[in-house]
C-alpha cells in the first residue's frame, strides 16, 4: 500500500507545474550553453588551433620553413609548386604516419574532425601529383626515398615482424634523416644545383639540429615508448640525453662558425641557444603544446627573424 502511494506521489510531483517549468528552464539553459559553445570566438579559436596542431599543419609549415631557410642561404629560385611540396608532402607523410593504425583496425574518429582531415588531405594529394609531375629525375629520387623512409617507419620489411621504428635506437635517426632530404637535399635538386661540400656540410648541419629538437619528443614519450626501442631517454636517462643534446648542438655551432653555412650567424646561434633551452626545460610531464608546438616552431621562428634581418 505505502510503495503505491509513493509511486503516485512521484508521478503527481514529476508533472506538477514546478517540475515542468524547471524541465522548461533546463532545456533553454543546455540551450543556450549549446549554442555558446559553438559561436563562442575563444572556443571556436581554442578547437580550431587544437586541430592545427593535431593535424600536422604546424609540422608542414615547420619543413616548408626549413626549406625556405635553405632557399635563402643558397640564394635558390622555387617557384609557387615546388614550394607547395614542403609543406603537402611533411602534411601527408605525418598523418598517415599518426592515422593509418586507426584505419586499418576500424576504429573511428570523431566524424566532423575526420570529414576535414580526409577533405584537406585529398586536396593536398591533388597539390602533391601537380608538383611532383614537374620535378626533374633526381628530385624524384630524393622524394621517392623519403616516402620509401615514411613506408619503412610503419610497415615491416619483407622477412622481417618489425618495421625501421620498431630497430633498437633508429627511430630519431629515420626522423632526422627524412627532414634532411626534403628540407636541404630536394630544395637543391629542385635549383639544380650541384652536391658539393659545402651542401653536405649544410646537410650534417641540419641533421644535427633535427636529432637535437626531436629530443624533448623523446623525453616526453619516456613512458610511452616500447622498451625495446631504446631511445636515448630510455637508453642514458634524461640527463645524459640532455648532455649529449648540448653536445650536439655545440658541433652544429662550430660547423656554423668554421664554414659561415649561412648569411646570419648571429641569428643562427640564437636560435641554437632557444633550442637548448627547450631540451633543459623538456620533462616526461610537459604540458600538452611545449614540445608539438613551441619546440616544432622553432623552424618557424627561424624564418620569420631570418626575413626581418635580411
Amino acid at each position: 500500500m505505502l510503495s503505491s502511494l509513493n509511486k503516485i506521489s512521484f508521478l503527481m510531483f514529476s508533472f506538477s507545474p514546478s517540475s515542468v517549468h524547471f524541465s522548461i528552464i533546463f532545456e533553454q539553459k543546455f540551450y543556450l550553453l549549446t549554442v555558446y559553445k559553438y559561436f563562442c570566438p575563444v572556443l571556436y579559436i581554442s578547437k580550431l588551433f587544437e586541430n592545427y596542431v593535431k593535424f600536422n599543419f604546424h609540422v608542414g609549415l615547420a619543413v616548408f620553413a626549413f626549406a625556405k631557410i635553405t632557399a635563402l642561404d643558397f640564394d635558390l629560385y622555387l617557384n609557387f609548386l615546388d614550394q607547395v611540396i614542403f609543406f603537402v608532402a611533411p602534411f601527408l607523410a605525418y598523418n598517415f604516419i599518426k592515422f593509418y593504425l586507426f584505419f586499418l583496425d576500424g576504429i573511428t574518429l570523431k566524424v566532423n574532425a575526420i570529414r576535414f582531415l580526409l577533405g584537406f588531405t585529398v586536396f593536398s594529394v591533388f597539390l602533391f601529383q601537380g608538383g611532383v609531375f614537374y620535378l626533374s629525375l633526381f628530385s624524384r629520387t630524393i622524394l621517392f626515398l623519403t616516402i620509401l623512409l615514411v613506408l619503412l617507419y610503419c610497415f615491416p620489411l619483407p622477412g622481417f615482424k618489425l618495421n625501421f621504428r620498431g630497430f633498437k635506437g633508429l627511430k630519431i635517426h629515420l626522423v632526422a634523416l627524412s627532414w634532411v632530404l626534403i628540407t636541404v637535399f630536394l630544395p637543391l635538386s629542385m635549383a639544380e644545383k650541384n652536391m658539393t661540400e659545402f651542401s653536405l656540410i649544410y646537410g650534417l648541419q641540419r641533421y644535427l639540429f633535427v636529432l637535437v629538437a626531436t629530443l624533448p619528443f623523446e623525453i616526453r614519450d619516456l613512458k610511452l615508448d616500447d622498451p625495446n626501442l631504446s631511445t636515448w631517454p630510455q637508453k642514458w636517462g634524461i640527463k645524459k640525453t640532455r648532455l649529449i643534446g648540448g653536445l650536439l648542438l655545440s658541433l652544429f655551432v662550430f660547423l656554423e662558425i668554421y664554414y659561415s653555412a649561412s648569411s646570419n650567424i648571429l641569428l643562427v646561434l640564437s636560435t641554437a641557444f632557444l633550442l637548448m633551452a627547450f631540451v633543459l626545460k623538456a620533462k616526461v610531464e610537459q604540458s600538452k603544446y611545449f614540445s608539438s608546438f613551441w619546440v616544432e616552431g622553432i623552424p618557424i621562428l627561424w624564418l620569420i627573424l631570418k626575413y626581418l634581418t635580411i
